[in-house]
Protein backbone atom coordinates (compact mmCIF):
# COMPACT_ATOMS: atom_id res chain seq x y z
CA UNK A 1 0.00 0.00 0.00
CA UNK A 2 0.93 3.60 -0.53
CA UNK A 3 2.36 5.69 -3.39
CA UNK A 4 3.52 4.58 -6.51
CA UNK A 5 5.68 7.50 -6.90
CA UNK A 6 6.24 11.40 -5.18
CA UNK A 7 6.77 14.30 -6.42
CA UNK A 8 8.52 17.45 -4.00
CA UNK A 9 6.57 20.57 -4.35
CA UNK A 10 9.54 22.14 -3.30
CA UNK A 11 9.22 24.82 -5.91
CA UNK A 12 6.29 27.10 -6.95
CA UNK A 13 8.02 27.04 -10.75
CA UNK A 14 4.78 25.44 -12.70
CA UNK A 15 6.80 24.28 -15.65
CA UNK A 16 8.97 22.48 -13.32
CA UNK A 17 6.03 20.66 -11.67
CA UNK A 18 4.25 19.74 -14.36
CA UNK A 19 7.54 17.93 -15.82
CA UNK A 20 7.88 16.33 -12.42
CA UNK A 21 4.26 14.93 -12.21
CA UNK A 22 4.76 13.59 -15.84
CA UNK A 23 7.73 11.79 -15.34
CA UNK A 24 5.96 10.19 -12.14
CA UNK A 25 2.99 8.97 -14.02
CA UNK A 26 5.07 8.13 -16.40
CA UNK A 27 3.17 10.18 -18.79
CA UNK A 28 -0.35 12.10 -19.29
CA UNK A 29 -3.28 11.41 -16.65
CA UNK A 30 -6.89 11.11 -17.03
CA UNK A 31 -8.20 12.31 -13.97
CA UNK A 32 -6.15 14.74 -11.25
CA UNK A 33 -7.62 14.80 -7.39
CA UNK A 34 -6.35 17.81 -6.29
CA UNK A 35 -6.36 19.36 -2.37
CA UNK A 36 -3.77 21.81 -2.85
CA UNK A 37 -4.80 24.61 -5.77
CA UNK A 38 -2.03 26.97 -6.40
CA UNK A 39 0.91 25.91 -8.34
CA UNK A 40 0.98 22.24 -8.03
CA UNK A 41 -2.51 22.25 -9.80
CA UNK A 42 -1.70 24.17 -12.68
CA UNK A 43 1.11 22.12 -13.14
CA UNK A 44 -1.04 18.86 -12.82
CA UNK A 45 -3.38 20.85 -15.51
CA UNK A 46 -0.49 20.27 -17.90
CA UNK A 47 0.12 16.48 -17.31
CA UNK A 48 -3.73 16.16 -18.40
CA UNK A 49 -4.52 14.37 -21.18
CA UNK A 50 -7.05 16.00 -23.42
CA UNK A 51 -10.47 15.61 -21.87
CA UNK A 52 -8.78 14.88 -18.97
CA UNK A 53 -10.48 16.50 -15.60
CA UNK A 54 -9.14 17.85 -12.56
CA UNK A 55 -11.22 17.72 -9.55
CA UNK A 56 -10.49 20.46 -6.71
CA UNK A 57 -10.83 19.42 -2.91
CA UNK A 58 -9.27 21.94 -1.53
CA UNK A 59 -6.96 25.47 -0.97
CA UNK A 60 -3.88 23.80 1.15
CA UNK A 61 -1.23 25.77 -0.88
CA UNK A 62 -3.14 28.36 -2.43
CA UNK A 63 -6.68 30.43 -2.77
CA UNK A 64 -5.25 31.22 -6.65
CA UNK A 65 -4.17 28.84 -9.42
CA UNK A 66 -2.89 29.83 -12.78
CA UNK A 67 -3.99 27.98 -15.20
CA UNK A 68 -3.15 28.97 -18.44
CA UNK A 69 -6.46 29.27 -21.12
CA UNK A 70 -4.07 27.11 -23.47
CA UNK A 71 -3.96 24.74 -21.46
CA UNK A 72 -7.59 24.88 -20.39
CA UNK A 73 -8.79 25.31 -24.03
CA UNK A 74 -6.01 23.69 -25.81
CA UNK A 75 -7.09 19.90 -24.60
CA UNK A 76 -10.51 20.69 -23.75
CA UNK A 77 -10.07 19.94 -20.07
CA UNK A 78 -12.76 19.88 -17.08
CA UNK A 79 -12.59 21.47 -14.16
CA UNK A 80 -14.82 20.87 -11.26
CA UNK A 81 -14.86 21.96 -7.30
CA UNK A 82 -15.79 19.08 -5.06
CA UNK A 83 -16.93 19.94 -1.11
CA UNK A 84 -18.30 18.00 1.36
CA UNK A 85 -20.49 21.08 2.63
CA UNK A 86 -22.93 20.58 -0.31
CA UNK A 87 -23.58 16.59 1.35
CA UNK A 88 -27.25 16.53 2.60
CA UNK A 89 -27.08 15.29 6.33
CA UNK A 90 -28.65 11.99 4.87
CA UNK A 91 -25.76 11.73 2.57
CA UNK A 92 -22.97 12.41 4.86
CA UNK A 93 -24.28 9.79 7.33
CA UNK A 94 -24.48 7.31 4.52
CA UNK A 95 -21.46 8.02 3.64
CA UNK A 96 -19.80 7.82 7.22
CA UNK A 97 -21.17 4.40 7.28
CA UNK A 98 -19.69 2.83 4.17
CA UNK A 99 -16.31 4.73 5.10
CA UNK A 100 -16.96 2.72 8.66
CA UNK A 101 -18.02 -0.61 7.38
CA UNK A 102 -14.77 -0.62 5.02
CA UNK A 103 -12.78 0.03 8.03
CA UNK A 104 -13.80 -2.60 10.29
CA UNK A 105 -13.87 -5.07 7.29
CA UNK A 106 -10.13 -4.30 6.62
CA UNK A 107 -11.09 -3.14 3.15
CA UNK A 108 -9.63 0.25 4.35
CA UNK A 109 -6.69 1.15 5.81
CA UNK A 110 -4.82 4.58 6.60
CA UNK A 111 -0.76 3.78 6.34
CA UNK A 112 0.31 5.46 9.84
CA UNK A 113 2.82 5.43 12.72
CA UNK A 114 2.61 6.43 16.07
CA UNK A 115 5.26 8.66 17.41
CA UNK A 116 5.99 9.50 21.26
CA UNK A 117 4.85 13.24 21.90
CA UNK A 118 8.08 14.61 22.85
CA UNK A 119 9.61 13.06 19.18
CA UNK A 120 6.78 15.43 17.70
CA UNK A 121 9.37 17.76 15.89
CA UNK A 122 11.39 14.59 14.23
CA UNK A 123 8.35 12.99 13.54
CA UNK A 124 7.36 16.44 11.63
CA UNK A 125 10.72 17.04 9.66
CA UNK A 126 10.07 13.40 8.27
CA UNK A 127 6.17 14.46 7.39
CA UNK A 128 7.86 17.22 5.60
CA UNK A 129 10.61 15.54 4.01
CA UNK A 130 7.78 12.99 3.07
CA UNK A 131 9.64 10.28 4.72
CA UNK A 132 7.48 9.41 7.26
CA UNK A 133 5.19 5.89 6.79
CA UNK A 134 2.07 7.48 5.89
CA UNK A 135 -0.14 9.38 8.51
CA UNK A 136 2.10 9.97 11.97
CA UNK A 137 -0.19 10.00 15.00
CA UNK A 138 1.46 11.63 18.25
CA UNK A 139 0.52 9.39 21.36
CA UNK A 140 1.02 11.27 24.69
CA UNK A 141 3.17 8.40 26.15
Amino acid sequence: AGADAVVALDTGDVGELARRFAGAADGPVDLVLDPLFGAPAAAAARTLRPGGRLVNLGSSADETCPIDSATLRGKSLRLLGYTNNELSAGQRAASIAFVAEQAASGRLAVAHETVPLEDAAEAWRRQGEGTAAGRIVLTPR
